[in-house]
């Protein structure tokens, strides 16, 4: 019967340990207790190999191993420690690596060494009671000298003045286990060996027992022991989508739950002490106030501000008295990103009304001036034929077709204006997928007339290759696209460079080519002009607007854009949009 004492605490280590490895994580240090249990199921296992030996030199061989667990509960206890002092940990865990070094190295000298254990002898009750040497003597104070530490290094988690009500029986729970386990393990384990008093051997089994009540602890202070009605509500918090903290009277934070944790850039333990006034844009009458869906702002650890809706909620004590405040903390980072979209809504179709009235001013006075000129150049013609008919003065027949041949010139030009004033009012009406989609030969032609505008002649803008022929229902969107992008590459090539387009298929996507050859500047500084690319569109200068309004409506469209360098004053853009739009019929 008495073997049954060390098989149970195999069992109880063996399970404990295991799930304290499955179950490490940042929120659940439970690694550390792992490591005790491990231990503490070597100590049970060789104890139990030993009971088990009907020879006493066999029993002796698996004693000589006895000291080895012994020696590392100490440093797993240390650990543990650490992982109570979040902000100690570092220095903690340095200390109980450098003690297992030493206390692993103790324990297998100790077993290699003749003096460590001189003999067993057989107890009342069966099995066997070592008889100690020299060495395990002097080894036991060593034994003891780390949990004791770690008891003392315990009672400094009241030190730093934490709020938390849950601190001082921590620190009383793990002083009383240690010392319970202590006041059992000494006089079982060598005490009474060194008498010669024949007894149960009980120390890795309360140390096993022990340790499993401080990991149930661990657990339910880490929000996953939900068998009690604390652990289900913590659970239920760390499943909100919104921030929670509850702040004392004040103003310091004496709980969280993990999405705030998330939202601040901080860990739980972190943020345990804080003054919450610290952390967001509010001062102490406002939290302490009534407030609903107040907007504020969050200043993460990484410096990053995040603007926050701010509900406040009192709670009272049986008296009435109040003993803290409930902070409900709601994200507004989407809410922001909506509003700017809806601002840049706003402007693009501001742009559009105006763009469109002002090519309707002046598609005007271009439609009478080409009618005008029209006519002129009928009755020039019609002068030609009467000189020439009647013989007119020499002289006056070259007069009349010079001038005939500037007026054709001058049609040439107002129809040119009308090409642009046409793209500026097909331009001005983005949005939306036109009936049967837009020819994508013709989209790239109309954002290249406008480009054209910017540098003129000094620069060649043609379509080198078409390798596609379907159509494309965002014809509008890929213009305004194309256009910003060859506005930018168009800006930065040198005079008598040449900007080509080339239009291929690839699956389901269009993809058009823009390349320039040669740049004013190397390709690397045309890079850095893209560099705005996905930021925010109220960011940065504004210069650069109609890159992030292009680099959103890629994305809008579901498409992409890859830049690449092709040479070193040579730079290649490639953008890719759904033939396609998700939620239109082919």
């Amino acid at each position: 019967m008495l073997a049954l004492v060390p098989f149970v605490t195999v069992l109880v280590s063996a399970a404990f340990g295991a799930v304290s490895v499955v179950w490490d994580s940042e929120r659940r240090p439970t690694r550390s207790m792992g490591a005790i249990f491990l231990w503490t199921g070597v100590w049970a296992l060789l104890d139990l190999l030993s009971h088990m030996e009907s020879e006493a030199a066999r029993a002796l061989m698996w004693m000589r191993w006895m000291q080895l667990p012994l020696l590392m509960i100490g440093p797993s206890a240390l650990w543990v420690v650490a992982h109570l002092l979040p902000r100690s940990i570092e220095r903690l865990s340095r200390h109980a690596r450098v003690g297992a070094l030493v206390c692993f190295t103790l324990g297998v000298g100790a077993a290699l060494s003749p003096g460590s254990i001189e003999g067993v002898v057989p107890m009342d009750l069966g099995g066997w009671m070592p008889r100690y040497g020299i060495v395990s003597i002097i080894l036991m104070p060593v034994g003891v000298a780390l949990p004791v530490y770690a008891a003392i290094e315990a009672t400094r988690i009241q030190g730093f003045g934490s709020p938390d009500r849950n601190d001082p029986r921590r620190v009383w729970a793990f002083r009383v286990s240690l010392g319970f386990s202590l006041f059992v393990a000494l006089p079982t384990e060598y005490a009474l060996p060194l008498m010669e008093i024949s007894a149960p051997r009980l120390g890795a089994l309360v140390v096993s027992l022990t340790s499993t009540l401080m990991w149930m602890r661990v657990l339910h202070e880490s929000d996953d022991l939900v068998v009690t009605p604390h652990g289900v509500a913590r659970a239920l918090l760390a499943e909100l989508h919104d921030g929670v903290a509850l702040v004392s009277v004040d103003g310091v934070i004496l709980s969280t739950n993990i999405r705030f944790a998330e939202m601040s850039g901080r860990t739980g333990a972190d943020l345990l002490g804080e003054s919450l006034q610290s952390l967001i844009g509010a001062s102490a009458e406002k939290i302490l106030a009534d407030v609903e869906d107040g907007e504020s702002t969050l200043y993460r650890s990484d410096g990053v501000s995040v603007p926050v809706s701010l509900s406040t909620s009192i709670v009272h004590n049986r008296t009435g008295g109040v003993i803290g405040v409930v902070v409900v903390f709601h994200d507004l980072r989407e809410v922001d990103v909506l509003r700017s979209q809806l601002l840049t809504s706003g402007r693009l179709a501001a742009i559009g009304e105006l763009a469109a009235g002002i090519a309707h001013e002046v598609n005007n006075p271009v439609a009478y001036i080409r009618s005008d000129l029209n006519l002129l150049s009928e009755r020039i013609g019609e002068m030609r034929g009467w000189a020439a008919r009647e013989g007119a003065p020499e002289g006056e027949v070259p007069v009349l077709a010079r001038g005939q041949r500037r007026i054709e010139k001058a049609l040439e030009g107002i129809e040119r204006v009308a090409e642009i004033v046409r793209d500026v009012r097909e331009f001005a009406h983005v949005g939306g997928a036109g009936q049967g989609g837009s020819d994508p030969a013709a989209v790239v032609e109309g954002a290249m007339r406008l480009a054209r505008l910017q540098r003129g002649e000094e620069v060649e803008l043609r379509i080198a290759s078409v390798s596609c022929c379907d159509r494309v229902d965002a014809g509008q969107e890929l213009k305004q696209i194309l256009l910003t992008l060859m506005r930018v590459l168009v800006s930065g090539a040198e005079k008598g460079s040449r900007l080509d387009a080339d239009l291929r298929s690839e699956a389901q996507d269009l993809v058009i080519a823009l390349s320039v050859d040669p740049l004013i500047g190397s390709s690397t500084e045309m890079l850095a002009r893209f560099d705005v690319l996905g930021a925010h569109l109220l960011e940065g200068p504004q210069e650069d607007f109609g890159l992030k309004v292009a680099a959103e409506l890629i994305d809008q469209l579901g498409g992409g854009l890859r830049i690449e360098e092709i040479a070193p004053k040579a730079l290649r853009l490639e953008v890719s949009v759904p033939f396609v739009l998700e939620g239109t019929s082919p």
